[in-house]
């Protein structure tokens, strides 16, 4: 049988993962170098390599019960040949089972595992049968774990907080990602952008924001019509709302105090039409360069980086107009576009409880009177979202939170705060509290 160099490519993606290595930059690399690969061919490879880290403790789960030996026993060639061979016999209606199976056995040859061939097939024709619908577990956090693929503190962080909607949000977290694009509207207006894709036959939907537009075509959007040009940046929905609850207006000073790789930036540049000023903070001089490279591309010359911490004071940044803080989190509400958070242990929870707490209350700080304080995370886990919001407020009392009708559908508002759910809503999971500084 032919090398087949797609699943090859998986294989080797899987290991270099296993390593350590982070889903999204080791395809990108095994990608730059497999010239030899069609389109198509690509696509492939790329759904199979995030399909099988999506669904690797379902995966394991029914591996293991057709070997006798614990799965880390097994050569990691081995385990990983097993692994993409069943997601594709189970999520894969495009493949036969026999072809799945054919092949997973051929690898074994490729990866000079020759010895294994007759326990990939045979394990693989058992598997290709198993309903995990019938499976037994011991409680229903292992439930969710195996059903859903998440690490056990994931499950008791959103069964806790969701205690009668969590199956339908870990569901849903298997959706494919949505790819919305923002028009930068200071170089184009937005029915003539629109044209620009319509002429091109890219396919897309409009959604409630007008330069807001969700892409229905895939492809890499760096070669997309007006992208050198600076006509659009990708962020999600909720992201750009966020920067919306500001109500930025022209010569602003905004500071995005957790900026890399740059989304809200950007917006908040379109609401300025180029007036006032941006500082852009990350703790990270080489991601510094992401923002540069945008705000040049985009026009943007009202954009300024800043090497900080965002939950160290410095007076230079007083007298702020808009604060955005955009914490970092668990990233419970991205995992559809970052599998690998599935696996997340949230060992050192406790210590991003107290960071987020740290940088809200630094950044409280450098809102001038009337000024807006927009506190957002792409999680669910509430003590990092309302929790945090209520602390804040009730150590706060110059600073009270304003309420807003958000227009994305299925957003929950729950004391003028706004979480979006997965299952509810047709983006990212997030959470938006608007707070003003009163005195």
């Amino acid at each position: 049988m032919a090398q087949d160099l797609k699943r090859k490519l998986v294989i080797e993606g899987l290991l270099k993962v296993e390593n350590s290595g982070f889903s999204n930059l080791v395809l990108s690399a095994l990608m730059r170098g497999s010239d030899k690969l069609l389109p198509q061919e690509r696509s492939f490879a790329a759904k199979v390599f995030y399909g099988t880290i999506e669904r690797k403790i379902t995966l394991n789960y029914i591996l293991q019960q057709f070997i006798k030996k614990p799965l880390n026993k097994l050569d990691k060639e081995v385990l990983a040949i097993l692994q993409s061979g069943l997601y594709q016999i189970l999520y894969m209606n495009s493949v036969p089972t026999f072809a799945a199976i054919n092949q997973a056995v051929s690898l074994c040859s490729v990866f000079k595992k020759t010895s294994a061939k007759g326990l990939v097939n045979a394990v693989l024709r058992k598997s290709a049968n198993f309903d995990i619908k019938n499976a037994v577990f011991n409680s229903e956090k292992e439930r969710i774990c195996t059903i859903y693929s998440v690490s056990e503190q994931i499950a008791e962080v959103v069964m806790a907080d969701y205690p009668n909607e969590y199956e339908e949000i870990f569901a849903a977290m298997f959706n494919p990602p949505i790819l919305n694009i923002n028009i930068n509207t200071t170089k184009i207006p937005a029915n003539e952008f629109r044209k620009l894709l319509d002429d091109a036959g890219v396919k897309y939907i409009n959604t409630v924001f007008e330069n807001c537009i969700e892409l229905q075509s895939h492809g890499d959007v760096t070669k997309f019509p007006g992208f050198v040009d600076g006509y659009f940046f990708v962020q999600g929905i909720t992201s750009r709302y966020a920067v919306s609850t500001a109500q930025i207006k022209k010569n602003y000073r905004v500071l995005d105090l957790c900026a890399a790789p740059g989304g809200k930036s950007f917006a908040a540049g379109i609401y300025l039409e180029n007036t006032g000023s941006i500082i852009s903070c990350d703790p990270n001089h080489s991601r510094h360069i992401l923002i540069n490279d945008g705000a040049k591309r985009l026009g943007f010359d009202n954009i300024i980086t800043v090497e900080n911490y965002g939950e160290k004071y410095r007076e230079c940044l007083v007298g702020q107009d808009v604060v955005i803080c955009d914490v970092p989190c668990s990233g419970i509400g991205i995992i559809p576009k970052k599998p690998d958070l599935r696996y997340k242990k949230l060992d050192d929870v406790n210590e991003l409880y107290k960071l987020q707490h740290d940088i809200l209350k630094t950044a409280s700080k450098y809102v001038k009177i009337g000024g807006r304080l927009i506190y957002s995370t792409c999680t669910i886990n509430k003590s990092e979202n309302q929790q945090q919001i209520e602390k804040f407020l009730a150590e706060n009392e110059n600073f009270h939170i304003v309420s807003h009708n958000c227009p994305i559908e299925g957003a929950v508002n729950e004391n003028d705060m706004v979480t979006f759910l997965p299952h509810k809503s047709k983006c990212d999971g997030f959470f938006i509290a608007v707070l003003e500084k009163v005195w």
